[in-house]
This record gives structure tokens, sequence and C-alpha cells, in this order.
């Protein structure tokens, strides 16, 4: 792995700052509490979360919200990842918009899944809770300081018990442990194999009985069958019979009940109606013959004239209007004669009153009344006229009113006549019919006298069908019994054979598991103890010459020893007698735990198949050592060969061998990293 670009915003002291971070030896500097150490802690939140740490000492005091994102390669192949802190309340989480960018793309994740593909990206074999720290980071990249003098100084059993597991040598402690338990479910699983399969051959010695028994009731069904399939014929042919005679009886009662009392009241109706129908007839005769000769006087009158009514009403207006002409100018002359009256009397005009000649006024007096009587005379023949012409129309509505009534009278009598002739279509209908039904009640009477022996020979076959009913449900109850008892046994079949199968089977495992128990106990669990004791052997034979190397290096006094007890614990001897880690000098215990750190990380290389790091991260390594020995580190560095070595420290010395320098500065509370121009 190789880190490319750090970029963190209200981390700590940060507020925003983006580092890039070449290949060679990096150093941060700068004074104690600027902030160097924040950087650090940014790289490891990025890759592996808070793990045991708190988000509140890492997130900026008064911040609500933080990130880091790094930058980096792994087989060249580059990635970024994204976190983030959130104040929750009183809390501080990681945010839920974490990503990890590669040349697929941005792909969001949750923080257990950041972690995941984090661990598969570097082959890190470690647990992926987002709460435990990686063991390989922190022994084969970054260790702080005070952490390796921890180790040190710690009990020897939690030592050994952390070394085993950052050298991957704790694997093999619990694949033992697993098999001892793998081997002890084996023997659990063996004694319950053993007391499930101890009554197989009872099992099978019950399958063999059963078999037997569902052989025997199987025959009985057969026979049972047959006496069902005999008894079912005869039941159903006794019940056809039965049913036929049903029918009879029914038909029967019915002509008892029902179509005789119907056959003889419709011989009553018909016979009544006959009767009504002759006597209607005989009364309609005598109607015709009583107003025949009406009939026939009405037929021979004459008509009284061959003008219609409305001629002659129109003839009668006339003659009456014609009436009242002459009677007008019979009273006009009337006038006129009173007038000239009136002036034979007085000799003065009554219009003008002038003298008038009387002799002249008698002779148009005379006049006048030759006129009023040839008027009158008119008037007279008028009247006649009009008294003719009204008798006529008298005449012929009298006429007319005869031919209505004749009319009427005919209608009437051919409607008699076609109720005579009605009648005595229906009469022979009626007789007809008579005979029939009487044919018919005739036969039903007859009919009706084999009742009672029917009725006998329906008791009889009820009490045989009652019998075979009987029978039938008797045999079909020994039958179902024998059904219900065969599949149970059959049910008991098919659960003996599985259970004989599974015990079989059971017996298979058994021999396989004590197979596998052998392997384990006489093979496994003692080859798992040499390859773990070689193991552990072998690293402690590299970690103590690396070990003793790297302290030789940073310390050139050689009076004064030091080596690794089976615990990895150093024992540190001048002139033969020992030295206690305590009573050392601080540049002593530095280079004891440097050398202890730097043995570890190149071991921890080694040994994990998964750690394929080029990178070297040192927090203060160099705390107490003196100048002299600040410019061995440089010999180390170079022995070490990585591409990439990142470097915390206070002091300036370091600077000679940096290939990048960031001076961390801090004002206000507030730190920057700024590089070396």
């Amino acid at each position: 792995m190789i880190l490319k670009r750090l970029e963190i915003e209200n981390i700590r002291s940060y507020e925003k700052q983006t580092i890039d971070l070449p290949m060679g030896t990096i150093l941060f500097e700068g004074d104690i509490g600027s902030g160097k150490s924040t950087i650090l802690n940014a790289i490891e939140f990025a890759l592996f979360g808070l793990g045991s740490q708190r988000g509140s000492s890492l997130l900026r005091l008064g911040a609500t919200k933080g990130s880091t994102t790094l930058t980096f390669a792994v087989a060249d192949e580059q990635y970024k990842i994204h976190r983030s802190l959130i104040k929750r309340g009183k809390s501080v989480v990681q945010g839920d918009d974490g990503f990890i960018e590669s040349k697929i793309g941005r792909v969001s994740l949750s923080t257990t899944e950041l972690k995941e593909r984090i661990l598969k990206i570097l082959h890190f074999n470690e647990p992926s809770s987002p709460r435990a720290q990686s063991v390989i980071y922190r022994y084969a990249v970054f260790t702080p300081q005070e952490e390796m003098k921890e180790i040190i100084r710690q009990n020897p059993d939690k030592r050994l018990q952390t070394l085993r597991k950052a050298f991957g040598v704790e694997d093999y402690k619990i694949a033992g442990e697993n098999a001892q338990n793998t081997n002890r479910l084996i023997r659990q699983r063996i004694s319950y194999l053993k007391g499930q399969t101890s009554d197989l051959d009872q099992k099978e010695k019950d399958l063999e009985d059963t078999t037997n028994i569902i052989k025997k009731i199987s025959g009985q069904i057969t026979e049972q069958r047959k006496d069902e399939k005999r008894l079912d014929i005869q039941t159903k042919k006794i019940i056809k019979t039965l049913e036929d005679y049903q029918e009879t009886r029914q038909k029967i009662e019915n002509l008892q009940k029902n179509v005789i009392p119907l056959l003889q009241r419709e011989i009553r109706e018909k016979t009544e109606r006959r009767h009504i129908l002759n006597q209607e007839t005989g009364v309609l005769n005598n109607r015709i013959s009583e107003i025949q000769p009406k009939l026939d006087k009405l037929a021979n009158l004459e008509k009284p004239t061959d003008k219609n009514e409305t001629i002659l009403s129109k003839e009668l207006e006339e003659a009456r209007k014609k009436d009242r002409e002459l009677r007008r100018r019979e009273a006009e002359i009337d006038v006129k004669l009173r007038d000239y009256h009136l002036i034979e009397e007085k000799g003065i005009c009554p219009t003008c009153d002038r003298s008038t000649d009387t002799k002249e006024f008698k002779e148009k007096k005379e006049e006048k009344r030759k006129t009023k009587k040839e008027l009158t005379g008119l008037i007279q023949g008028q009247e006649k006229t009009i008294n003719e012409i009204t008798f006529s129309i008298r005449k012929l509505q009298e006429f007319i009113h005869s031919q209505r009534e004749l009319i009427q009278l005919e209608e009437q009598v051919k409607e008699w006549k076609h109720r005579i002739k009605r009648n005595q279509k229906e009469i022979e209908t009626l007789a007809d019919e008579l005979v029939s039904i009487n044919v018919q009640l005739k036969e039903a009477l007859k009919v009706t006298k084999d009742l009672k022996n029917i009725s006998i020979q329906i008791i009889k076959h009820e009490k045989e069908r009652e019998r075979l009913v009987t029978e039938l449900r008797s045999i079909r109850k020994e039958i179902n019994t024998s059904t219900g008892l065969l599949k149970g046994l059959e049910n008991d079949i098919k659960k003996l054979k599985k259970e004989i199968d599974q015990k079989k089977q059971q017996l298979t495992k058994r021999k396989k598991l004590n197979e596998h128990q052998i392997w384990l106990t006489d093979y496994f669990i003692p080859t798992l103890d040499i390859i773990e004791k070689h193991v552990m052997v072998n690293i402690h034979h590299e970690f103590n010459q690396e070990f003793q190397r790297c302290f030789q290096i940073l310390i050139e006094d050689p009076d004064l020893e030091i080596r690794i007890d089976e615990n990895f614990t150093p024992i540190i001897e001048r002139e033969g007698y020992d030295l206690d880690y305590a009573s050392l000098s601080g540049g002593e215990k530095t280079s004891v735990a440097l050398a202890y750190r730097l043995a570890l990380n190149m071991i921890v290389k080694k040994v994990s198949t998964g750690m394929k790091s080029n990178l070297l991260i040192l927090d203060e390594p160099t705390d107490g050592f003196s100048k002299e020995q600040l410019y061995k580190i440089r010999d180390i560095l170079i022995e070490l060969k990585c591409p990439q070595i990142i470097i915390v420290s206070h002091e300036k010395e370091l600077e000679a061998f940096a290939d990048q320098i960031y001076y961390v500065t801090k004002l206000g509370n507030v730190s920057k990293a700024n590089p070396n121009k």
C-alpha cells in the first residue's frame, strides 16, 4: 500500500487541510501538541474507521461534522476512500455518506461494508467489525511509540497472546481448539448415533412381521369386496323392483284420489252442460218463431220517395224561404192598403202632408188588393208544399227507422241461429267426450282393484331390501375397518422403512465419524501442535536476530547485550547481569522499543500472507535519542528498503534524510501542515 493524498476537515485541531504524500521518506515536523499525530490518526480512521477510539476524540471541538478522504494505491490500482463523523446529541458517530472510489466508479457503503472492502483490498485476514482495530496494520505499518513501550512492559502471557495474533500463529491454536471441540462433538454424536441405531435389528424384524400381517389383511379385504359386490347387485335389483311397485301404487292412488273423482266430475259437468245447451237451443228457436212475422212485414215495406232526407230537407228549407218572402210582400201590401185607407178618409198624404186625389188612390188600392189576393193564393199553395215535404220527410224517417229495426232483428236472428248451430256442435262433442270419459272411468276402476296385491308386494320387497342393506352396511363396515387397519399398517411400514433407512444412514455416519475421530485424535491435532511449535521457533529465531541487529545499530555498547526469551520478553544484560527495562535511560528505552518495533514490523510482513505493504509509519521514534543516535536512524531506514516511510517527529535532525518535509504549526487552536519549498 502506498499513500497518495490525505484530505481532512474538522479533525481535531485541523479545520481543512490537503496533504500530498509522495514516495520516499516524508517527515512531519513540529512542536509537541502541534497536531502531527492527528495526521496519522486521520489516515487510520480513513482506512479502518473508529475502531476502539471515540468519535468525539477525532471531531474538532465545536464542529458538528468532520471527514477524512484518503487516496492510496495497491498493486498499481488507485483507490479513494471517504469517511465522515457526525455529532448527534451528545455523541459522535460515523456518517452514512462513506464511499470507495476506484476505476469502476464510486460505490457508497456502510461503515461495516467499508471496512470489509478495505480488508479485502489490503488482503488483511481480520474481523470486519467497525469497533475492532486492525492488528496487522498496527504492527506491520503503524504503531504509536508509546504503545510499543507498553507491549514491552505488559504481562508476558498477554504480550505473547498479542504477538501470536500479529504473527498469525494464533490460527494454529484456534485450529487446535476447534479440532478439540469438533472431536468432542464427534464423540457426542457417535454416542448419540450408537443409541439411535441400537434397535435396528428389532426394527427390521417388526418390518417383516408387519408385512406378513398386511398380506393377510389384503386377502381378507379381497373376499370382503366380492361379498360387497354381490350384495350391492342384489340390493340394486330389489330396489329397482320396489321402485316399480311403488310407482304403480302411486299411479293407482293417484287414480283413486285424483283421476277417478276428476272423471266423475267431468261426466256430471258435461251432462249438465249438454242439458243447458238443449234448453238454450229450444228458447232461441221459440224467439226466432216469435219475431219472424215482424221481419216479414218490415221486409215488405216500400220506400215512400226516391229522394233522400238531405234533398227533402233542402227542398223544405227552400219552400219555407219562399213562404217567408211571400208573407213579407203580403205584409207590405197590407201597409200600403192601410195608408191608402187613411188618405181616402182624410184626403191628405201622410208622407208630405199635401192634399190628394182620392179617386187616384182608389185605383191603386184596388190594384194592391188584387195583388194581395194573388199572394194569398201563392202562400196557401206554398203551405201545402211545405206540408207535403214535411210529410215525406216523416214517412222517410219512419221507413229508415223500420229498416234499421229490420237489420237489428235480422242480426239478432242470425246470432241466435249461430248460437243454435254452435250449441248443437258442442252437444255432439259433449256426447263423444262423455263416451270417452266413461271408458276411462271404467278402465281406472278396473286398475284400482290391484292396489291390495301391490301393497303386499311392496311390504315384502321392503323387508328384503332392509335385510340386504343391513348386510351390505355390515360388510362395508368390515371393509372400512380392514382398510383402516391396512392403512395404519402401511403407514407403520413406511415409518419403519424410513426409520430403518435413517438408522442405516446413522450407522454409516457413525462409522465415518469414528474414522474422523481417529484422524483428528491421532493425526491432525498432534500435527497442529508440531507445526505451531516449529513456526514459533522459527519466528522466535528471526525475531531475535532482527531485534539484536536493530538494537546494535542504535546502541554501540559492546557491554550491553539484548535478546528475547521464549515469551518474547526483551532480556537486557550488562557484563553478565540482567538489567530491568525500567532502569534504562530514556534513549536506551526508546532504542529497545524501536528495535522491537522494527523487528516486529519485518517479521509480521514475512509471516502474514495478507500483508503486502510497502509503507512504514513511525510516530516519535527517537524520543530521548542523542544526536549520534538520530543519524543512525538513516542506516536503519536504508536497510528497510521501504518505498514510502512517514515519520512524525519534533527532531530537526531528521530533516537531513527526509525527501519531503511538512512543517506542522498550531495557531489559535488551528493546525496547519505546510510543505517545505
